[in-house]
Formats: structure tokens, C-alpha cells, sequence
């Protein structure tokens, strides 16, 4: 479960780091988003206004979301439950494609913990992939 705890520690630290320094570069519009420019009706939605380009770069990204995924990973690795493949999977895929439409870019990094995730197993598939049953059948 080591590679789980890194991968949950990494997805946490990208979670952090993304939140703290894109707020940090979106501090001149955080208190637009209190006074409601967030929900401007008569913006047009297929032009990003710089409040809202700030706040979904900021607060509402993938932040939030990766570092509870990552806390939550640190939890299961730390009890010595495996975390699901398709976490390894999802997250993979979603770096890959972030990285694919945005070069260069830190999307990559995420690479770390899905690969980790998937290349970790538990003690049980361990054993069941050493030693298959060889029970006798009647």
C-alpha cells in the first residue's frame, strides 16, 4: 500500500498547490465573486468574463475535488485497502487528455498517482495471483 499512500499524498499536494497559487493569481476578483459577477445574465456564456475565468481557475477547478481524492487514497492506503483501478484509470485518462489540450502544462504531473495506484496491489491480490487455489474437487 506504499505507492497507494504516495499516489494519495501527490494528488493531495497538486490539489493544494493548484488551489493556493491559482486563488493567489485570482485575489483581485475574489470579492467580484461575493457581489454576484459570477451570475451576470446578460453575459454572454461563450466569452469568459476575467471574474469567472478567475474563479473556475481557482475555486471551482479540479483542486478541491483532487485533493479530497487524494486524502481519501492516503485513508484507504493507511488501512491497507486497495483503491479501485478505475481511480488509477480515471485519473490517467483525465491527465492525459488535460495534457493532450493544454501543452505544456502540469496536467501530466497527475500521471504520477495514476500510475502508482494502478502498479499498487494489496496483500489479497498478491497471494491470488502467487499461489491460484489448487483445492481438490470432488
Amino acid at each position: 500500500m506504499r505507492k497507494t499512500l504516495w499516489a494519495g499524498r501527490i494528488m493531495m499536494a497538486l490539489g493544494v498547490i493548484h488551489l493556493v497559487l491559482m486563488t493567489g493569481l485570482a485575489y483581485k476578483h475574489v470579492p467580484g465573486w461575493f457581489g454576484l459577477e459570477l451570475w451576470d445574465p446578460k453575459a454572454d456564456p461563450t466569452s469568459i468574463q476575467p471574474s469567472l475565468g478567475a474563479f473556475w481557475s481557482s475555486y471551482g477547478s479540479f483542486s478541491v475535488p483532487l485533493l479530497l481524492l487524494g486524502a481519501f487514497t492516503v485513508h484507504q492506503g493507511r488501512r491497507g485497502v486497495p483503491v479501485p483501478r478505475f481511480v488509477g484509470w480515471g485519473v490517467g485518462l483525465w491527465a492525459l487528455g488535460g495534457a493532450y489540450l493544454l501543452e505544456p502544462t502540469p496536467f501530466v504531473l497527475a500521471l504520477i498517482p495514476a500510475i502508482l495506484i494502478l502498479k499498487d496491489r494489496s496483500p489479497r491480490e498478491d497471494q491470488a495471483t502467487a499461489a491460484p487455489n489448487t483445492s481438490p474437487t470432488k
